[in-house]
C-alpha cells in the first residue's frame, strides 16, 4: 500500500494505489489546502521530493495552470495534488 507524507507537517496516510491525491489529503488530514479542486487556481501546489515516478502523468489542466504560474513543463516535481493520482510511496512540500 502506497504511503503519503508531508514533509512540512510530518503527516502520513496509506491508500491504495490509483487513489487521488486530494481525496486521500482530506480524509487524512494531510493540511493541503484546496481551492476550486479543477487544477485552476494553483493553491493545492505541491514540490514533490521523492516519489515523483508514482505519480500520474500531468493532466492538460495542469500543464495549463503551471505554465501560467511560470513552471517548466519537464518539471515533474511541482504539482497540483487537486489533478494527482497516487501509484506509490509520494514525500511532499507544500507550495513553491
Amino acid at each position: 500500500m502506497p504511503t503519503i507524507k508531508n514533509d512540512s507537517t510530518g503527516a502520513t496516510a496509506e491508500c491504495a494505489a490509483g487513489s487521488s491525491f486530494k481525496q486521500v489529503a482530506q480524509d487524512q488530514n494531510l493540511d493541503v489546502p484546496f481551492g476550486c479542486e479543477s487544477g485552476i487556481c494553483s493553491t493545492c501546489l505541491i514540490q514533490i521530493k521523492s516519489g515523483a515516478e508514482n505519480i500520474s502523468p500531468k493532466t492538460d489542466q495542469e500543464e495549463f495552470t503551471l505554465e501560467a504560474r511560470g513552471v517548466a513543463s519537464d518539471d515533474m516535481n511541482t504539482r497540483l495534488g487537486c489533478q494527482c493520482q497516487i501509484n506509490g510511496d509520494v514525500v511532499f512540500h507544500q507550495g513553491m
